[in-house]
């Protein structure tokens, strides 16, 4: 009896085995997947976003699964006169050449979720995709019903209220505001990767550049194109017909200031800020959450271990990876990372508004003035921006801006320091600080070793709303 043990606990092994192997085969090499190559043709195509709790990688199709199959667009401009306004860019797709927009589940407030790039990924029904050398014939479809809006472009360091700005102007009647759409990141991030690894072929970074980004003109193009094209989607899908549109942006595009500088000329610009010992801890305790992670972290860094350390989020390193930055201590590090954000933000700033005085900014916000009176700070950056704006005898107006800006910004995200629950309101953290000399000293440290131009982590810029 045992002989015939044996054989059919194999069996009953093997076949296990070989319907595991079916059950992975089927769910992973059958999975739809999306085109690796240059695109000659405009498509759409229906999609089921991916569940992310947390995304830090940049927007891509890898967001979504493919529904069914996709519908060539032959005719791009006659598309966009139809239903362009439906869509609002998304991304690029480097592979594809082309530009991804996505339209939103029917009834979708995209505004809700305080990150536009979020509200974009989570509710995406249906994407269009958008070859480079078809994007013109779009924008031209709709150049006249976009001519009239006013770009503002928010640049800033993080961590310093601009979130809580965007709200704000949200609930004005006068503009509205999108928080952070990733696109312009995309580009431009592209744009700065490929002049570094121009200026210094032998450099870690790897992979031939994008050909549209080459050549200034065709990359000044394409930012301008994919703005239009967003501009369009948020002016006509505005209950209030808003045209003065505040777009907050993160690092990347101050990176590639002057390319935007070409490409918006007649923009807006701010610039929003905060002292970096500030900075350094609000990140951190985003980032650890607990006092004692973070001194475990600390541990580790100063006993040469950080690569035991959680990685930073992909655009921290791009900056920190620049030369200015080589010779710092703890050198490819949280520490490094994270102050090097800032600090390029800074650099980045007093730089272009060296050599483009008139457009570099027309305001300059400290978090210190966000922090002490939120209205009074949003009535001088509407003077400075010259944008007419008296809330005061319009009674729906001032409930909403009360609204905005009692509750935390962040809320419902990762990004929040206090809660994951939409719509909490905003408390002032009371806990003691978890940064000491030691950090102090080395935000010092990396500047004194990567420029002049920010002496230390209490620089005020000139002309700052403070």
């Amino acid at each position: 009896m045992e002989s015939l043990v044996a054989p059919v606990t194999a069996a009953a092994v093997s076949a296990l085995a070989a319907g595991v192997s079916y059950l992975v085969y089927r769910r992973f090499a059958h999975q739809p997947s999306w085109p690796k190559g240059k695109q000659n043709c405009a498509y759409a195509q229906k999609v089921v976003p991916k569940k992310k709790k947390i995304q830090l990688a940049l927007n891509s199709l890898e967001d979504f699964t493919p529904s069914g199959e996709s519908v060539p667009v032959h005719d791009v401009a006659a598309f966009f006169t139809n239903r362009g306004n439906e869509f609002s860019t998304y991304g690029v797709d480097w592979e594809q050449e082309a530009v991804v927009l996505i339209r939103p589940v029917d009834g979708t407030d995209m505004k809700k979720h305080p990150f536009f790039r979020e509200a974009q990924r989570r509710n995406a029904a249906e994407v269009l995709v958008i070859p480079f050398s078809q994007l013109q014939a779009a924008v031209d479809s709709i150049a006249d019903k976009i001519a009239h809006v006013q770009e503002v472009f928010v640049y800033m360091t993080a961590r310093c209220g601009s979130t809580l700005l965007l709200r704000a102007v949200e609930a004005t009647s006068v503009a509205q505001s999108c928080n952070e759409p990733e696109v312009l990141d995309t580009i431009c991030l592209e744009i700065s990767r490929s002049r570094r690894k121009g200026e210094n072929p032998s450099s870690h970074h790897t992979g031939q550049a994008p050909a549209v980004l080459l050549n200034d003109a065709t990359a000044v193009e394409l930012l301008k194109n994919v703005v239009s094209l967003l501009s369009y989607n948020l002016v006509t899908s505005d209950p209030r017909h808003r045209s003065v549109i505040f777009y907050k942006l993160q690092s990347g595009p101050l990176l590639a200031a002057d390319a935007m500088y070409r490409a918006f000329p007649t923009a807006k610009t701010v610039f929003l800020y905060r002292n970096g010992v500030e900075f350094y801890e609000s990140w951190t305790r985003l980032w650890c959450r607990n006092q004692a992670v973070y001194r475990a972290f600390r541990s580790l860094v100063r006993f040469g271990l950080w690569r035991w350390v959680p990685e930073v989020p992909h655009d921290f390193r791009i900056v920190g990876d620049d030369p200015k930055f080589s010779t710092v201590r703890y050198h490819g590090s949280y520490y490094h990372y994270v102050v090097a954000r800032w600090l390029s933000g800074m650099q980045r700033a007093v730089e272009v508004r060296r050599k483009y005085p008139e457009h570099f900014f027309h305001a300059v916000v400290n978090y210190t003035a966000l922090a002490r009176d939120k209205q009074e700070t949003l009535h001088l950056l509407m003077k400075k921006l010259e944008i007419e704006w008296n809330p005061e005898d319009m009674k729906e107006e001032r409930k909403r801006l009360k609204k905005a800006f009692a509750e935390d910004s962040q809320s419902g995200t990762f990004l929040s320091h206090r809660s994951s629950a939409p719509g909490e309101k905003w408390a002032p953290c009371t806990s003691p600080s978890w940064i000491g000399e030691w950090e102090r000293e080395y935000i010092s440290h990396v500047c004194r070793e990567s420029g002049n131009d920010i002496p230390g982590p209490d620089f005020i810029l000139p002309d700052s709303i403070v």
